[in-house]
């Protein structure tokens, strides 16, 4: 039996309860760019205007 978590699902989008490390992760996979001074607010409001 297959699992249901195949790779080439995309992972869902953070929220607050994500760390900064992994909504960067998540931006950099989407080729979302953010400036390396971008704090947790900013890093979230990037997600939330990205169609992904």
């Amino acid at each position: 039996m297959a699992a249901n978590n195949s790779a080439d699902e995309t992972p869902a989008k953070p929220t607050d309860a994500n760390t900064v490390a992994e909504i960067k992760a998540w931006l950099d996979a989407h080729s979302v760019s953010y400036p390396s001074n971008a704090v947790k607010a900013d890093l979230l409001a990037l997600v939330n205007d990205t169609d992904a």
